[in-house]
This record gives C-alpha cells, sequence and structure tokens, in this order.
C-alpha cells in the first residue's frame, strides 16, 4: 500500500472539492470545538484586569443575579446546549456525506452537495447508534484502565502509579484498536448499506486481517494531527504574545484588538477545520478502499440465483 500517494491524494480531494470543505468544518468540529477556548487569548495570568474599576465587576455580579440577568443566563445556557445538539447531529451527517462524496469522486462521479447531505441524513441514525455503541465500550474500557489505579494508589499510596507502566500502551493501543474499528465501520455502513453490528464486525475483520496497515495509518494520522496542532499554536502564540504586549497597559486597546482579531480568528478557524475535516476523513476513508481492494465485502446474505431456462 503506497501510503504517500494516500495522503497526496486526500490533499487533492481537499484541495480541489473546496464546498466539501462545509461538510468537512462539521465533521471536525464536534472533535475540537471544545477546544476552541483553549487558542483564544487568556487573561488570567496577565494585570490588565487588575486595572479595571471594581465598580464595573460589582455592577456586572449585581446585574448577573437580577432577573433580567436570570433570564439572560439561562437563555444563553439554553442556546449554547442547542448550537451542541446541533453540532453533534451535522457532525454525524456530514461524516457520512463525506465518505459518500469521496466515493462519488472515486468512481469518476461528479457530486451535489445538497444530495450528499441529504445521503448524510440517511445514514443518521445508524451513524448514532454506532456513536452510542462504541461511547459505551469506550467509556467501559477507560473505567476498567482507570479503576486499578485508582484502587492501588488507594491502597498502596505512591507503589500504586507503578500499574501505570504497563496500562499506559494498553490505554495507546485500545485507542487505536476501536477508532480505526469505528472509522471503518462507518465506512461499511455508506459503502454497502451494512447494519451497525455487522458494520462493527466487519471494521474489526479488517484490523485483525490487516494489522500493520491499520497501525501505520493510525501513526500517520496520529503524527499529522499532532504536528497540526503544535504548528497552529507556535502561529497563533505569533500573533497573540504581541497583541497581548500591546493590550497588557491599556485595558481599552486590548478590547478594541480581541473586537477585531477574534471574528477573524474564527473565520479563519472554521476554513482551517473545513479542510482539514475533509482531508483527514477523506484519507481514512481512501484508506478503506485500498483494504477493500485486498479484502472484498462478503455480503452475509448473498442474492441467491436461479438456473435460466434454455
Amino acid at each position: 500500500m503506497d501510503y504517500g500517494l494516500l495522503i497526496r491524494r486526500s490533499f487533492d480531494i481537499a484541495w480541489k472539492y473546496k464546498t466539501l470543505w462545509i461538510l468537512g468544518f462539521f465533521a471536525a468540529a464536534y472533535g475540537s470545538v471544545g477546544h476552541l477556548s483553549d487558542h483564544l487569548p487568556d487573561g488570567s495570568g496577565g494585570g490588565w484586569l487588575e486595572d479595571c474599576n471594581p465598580e464595573i465587576f460589582e455592577a456586572i455580579e449585581n446585574w448577573i443575579t437580577s432577573t433580567p440577568g436570570i433570564i439572560a443566563i439561562i437563555s444563553i445556557v439554553g442556546g449554547l446546549l442547542l448550537l451542541a445538539l446541533f453540532i453533534f447531529i451535522m457532525h454525524h451527517i456530514s461524516v457520512a456525506a463525506l465518505i459518500g462524496g469521496v466515493y462519488q469522486i472515486e468512481r469518476g462521479e461528479g457530486y451535489k452537495l445538497k444530495e450528499l447531505f441529504q445521503l448524510g441524513a440517511r445514514y443518521f441514525w445508524r451513524f448514532l447508534g454506532l456513536f452510542f455503541i462504541f461511547f459505551f465500550i469506550i467509556g467501559a474500557f477507560v473505567v476498567l484502565l482507570i479503576l486499578p489505579i485508582v484502587l492501588a494508589v488507594t491502597i498502596l499510596s505512591v507503589v500504586g502509579l507503578i500499574l501505570l507502566i504497563p496500562i499506559i500502551p494498553i490505554f495507546f493501543a485500545g485507542i487505536f484498536f476501536l477508532g480505526n474499528m469505528y472509522s471503518l465501520a462507518q465506512r461499511d455502513i455508506i459503502a454497502h448499506e451494512t447494519p451497525v453490528f455487522d458494520a462493527i464486525t466487519e471494521g474489526y475483520n479488517l484490523i485483525i486481517k490487516h494489522l500493520s496497515a491499520n497501525i501505520i495509518v493510525f501513526l500517520i494520522v496520529t503524527g499529522l494531527q499532532l504536528a497540526i496542532i503544535i504548528a497552529g499554536t507556535i502561529i497563533i502564540a505569533m500573533f497573540a504574545i504581541p497583541f497581548y504586549i500591546i493590550g497588557i497597559n491599556s485595558t481599552l486597546i486590548l478590547i478594541i484588538l480581541l473586537v477585531l482579531i477574534i471574528p477573524l480568528f474564527i473565520l479563519i478557524m472554521i476554513v482551517v477545520e473545513g479542510f482539514l475535516g475533509t482531508f483527514f476523513n477523506s484519507l481514512m476513508t481512501l484508506f478503506y478502499l485500498e483494504l477493500r481492494k485486498l479484502t472484498p465485502f462478503q455480503p452475509k446474505s448473498p442474492i441467491p440465483t436461479y438456473p435460466t431456462e434454455n
């Protein structure tokens, strides 16, 4: 398997078919929206807040505890919950749509964004069921790993931390195995209309039969993601630190900078998320197609054939 070709082809698809970035954003957003605050300027370590008039904070506190403030807070929390639900739904629809879009591109067919959304919506319930199955499996896996450590540390104090030595590789092995199985099962559902539990079995079989290839792709994806995170952090720091230094002595200047920079930052993040979501989903889909060339799909209930009349 030519892994370099998989990466180049995934990049080509993500760069050439920019309308897929809409799907790519939602496909990637569910896993990264929660980390958006990690990239925003943090004022916890600076003295600029200390320069503010204490009466401002007192006025804010009084407003929050008033009836309009409580209503506003409830409305904001409710809006955020609805937004999270919307992103959760769109994530699964978009992943399914992206998988279908890459299939069509690889077959030399055109695609329409509306039709891809319809395809994603059609498979939403299967993807949702698959998600909850793996959610509980991964939850149980993590609990089974953490529980012995907690008990050992409680009973044996520091000596119990020795258990971390064998558990850390087990944890990463579990993340690899369950993550790849989940991803391959998603693609099997779209490619062959496979029921959820059958798709999980197919994903498991593809990992067992092609373990080395799965490990390599997992390492490639993990390495690329780490490199992107490191590069992104460096770039953000390069811009954030000068602005912070400029605004540290003036609350007004800092607020003006934030008002100007944050919308631009969010816009850039949306574009980057769209591209990366398309790229990584294309990479796993192309990987799945390569595995299927080596291990063709075998229907569990083959279509019966009937003798023809002479």
